[in-house]
């Protein structure tokens, strides 16, 4: 048995592994949102789901915002800044967005920040232990570990089901996962509660 991967050899190897489960998977967003809907409490009254704009071969979250919107629960999406955590923007259907200091869609300066009681993130690969390896900016580590000192929140990750990973190379800085959900399956991780 060989050494255990790097965080960068995994994220190489995964990044590859995930283009060829998104391409020989098409429809598997669709059976990642209808498992969210089915498995993860969502109110319309109390929570705010921030959501994301997938990216290359990201696990789709349209089919996912059609659902929430369906059942009125408010949405956002991140805004990456230059330096510090990503803040979190209304995101109206009909809302106007714009690149964000990262490239990535996002409301602009006009929509409400809002604080966002479940979050929704990519990934690269997960263990069960809710270990997350994500594209390496550590936006997203920095935004969890800094909101999780104010308020309560949930942290999903989406992805297919051969992403999951024995162990995930973890650094100190990197923030749990609360549980992930796949095409199949709602997977509650480590301590977390879905």
């Amino acid at each position: 048995m060989g050494a255990p991967m790097s965080k960068s050899e995994m994220r190489q190897h995964m990044l590859t592994h995930r283009r060829s489960l998104h391409r020989d998977h098409p429809n598997a967003a669709h059976d990642v949102a209808r498992n969210f809907m089915a498995h993860i409490p969502v109110d319309p009254v109390r929570d705010c789901v921030a959501v994301y704009h997938a990216a290359g071969s990201e696990m789709g979250v349209d089919a996912l915002i059609a659902l929430l919107r369906a059942r009125q629960v408010p949405l956002a999406l991140p805004v990456t800044h230059e330096n510090g955590p990503l803040s979190f923007r209304s995101f109206a259907a009909d809302g106007d967005l714009a690149p964000d200091a990262a490239g990535m869609l996002a409301p602009d300066a006009s929509a409400p920040l809002c604080l966002p009681s479940i979050i929704i993130l990519p990934l690269l690969a997960f263990d069960m232990r809710g270990a997350r390896l994500g594209r390496g900016g550590g936006h997203y580590d920095r935004t969890l570990a800094d909101l999780r000192k104010k308020c309560h929140l949930r942290a999903i990750g989406l992805a297919f089901d051969e992403q999951m990973v024995e162990n995930c190379p973890v650094e100190p800085h990197d923030a749990p996962l609360d549980g992930v959900v796949t095409p199949t399956r709602a997977i509650s991780c480590g301590e977390g509660v879905l």
